[in-house]
């Protein structure tokens, strides 16, 4: 009786950090610097979706004065088949504070071997940076409403 227990905790302890594990996001950080020149950092926490998907060519546009910043990223699907995932932009001003809205995974499929740009517009004017996190897709829950 002891060995079962044993074992229904080895696979409760299993089952709880692979799931924790496939939560994880693959994240860009894009900062603007000083003369219009960009820093780029890439942050790989899921290597079964690096082997996927990539990060592409990164593009930022000013659209004046009052309204911000346009950024678009170029994600490439490496596989030879469709893959679906989640993607969501966070921009920060020049301290690295967030200034997002509260923003949600917007949902996206690549078809074999597409490269694709995908855009967000920062929050204002304030913005010097945003970060671009993808992740494997979830399944929607029931929240009971």
């Amino acid at each position: 009786m002891v060995s079962i227990i044993n074992n229904l905790v080895v696979f409760l302890v299993i089952t709880v950090i692979t799931g924790c594990a496939t939560t994880a996001s693959n994240i860009l950080n894009v900062q603007t610097l000083k003369g219009g020149a960009i820093s780029k950092q890439i942050e790989i926490n899921d290597r079964v979706l690096a082997k996927t998907l990539s990060f592409d060519k990164v593009a930022l546009k000013y659209i004046g004065s009052k309204q911000g910043l346009v950024a678009q990223v170029l994600i490439q699907n490496k596989r030879a088949r469709d893959v679906s995932f989640e993607y969501k932009f966070i921009w920060y001003d020049e301290d690295g504070f967030e200034i997002s809205p509260i923003t949600s995974w917007i949902p996206a499929t690549l078809s074999a071997k597409e490269t694709r740009g995908y855009t967000s517009v920062s929050p204002g004017p304030g913005a010097k940076g945003f970060k671009l996190m993808i992740r494997r897709s979830h399944a929607l829950t029931n929240t009971g409403s």
